[in-house]
């Protein structure tokens, strides 16, 4: 009996959270090819906690550049530093992981490489 006493608050405290612990945010993944996004329409919720993780697998570098998505998104003080006029590097096979927090709005979505956008590589992200 002793040890459902122990057990019973651990099994709590697993199935609900303490109340100021705010749960891990949703990780969408974009993978980067040659000249294609996929997917190439990401979709957000607005005000909802989002890590971005842009996979890079192809043999050369590409970047995820939405300049307004990522002037009217918070962003966390580490993913501030990977963002340089609104774009992000990604060198050939790795992953960059982008946290934030979306703002409402379409925003158009490119490759800023050397005509990877002519070639196909944009898309959009809708945040609703």
């Amino acid at each position: 009996m002793n040890k459902l006493l122990v057990i019973a608050p651990i099994a709590l405290a697993v199935a609900f959270p303490a109340a100021g612990q705010a749960p891990q945010p949703a990780t969408v993944s974009v993978t980067m090819e040659d000249f294609k996004f996929e997917p190439n329409a990401i979709q957000l919720k607005a005000g909802v906690p989002v890590v971005l993780h842009l996979a890079n697998a192809a043999g050369g570098g590409h970047s995820f550049s939405a300049p307004q998505f990522f002037a009217a998104a918070r962003l966390t003080p580490a993913s501030q530093a990977l963002v340089h006029d609104g774009t992000v590097e990604v060198p050939k096979h790795s992953s960059v992981d982008v946290a934030l927090v979306p703002a409402a709005g379409q925003y158009p979505l490119k490759c800023s490489h050397t005509l990877h956008a002519a070639f196909g590589m944009k898309g959009t992200i809708s945040v609703r």
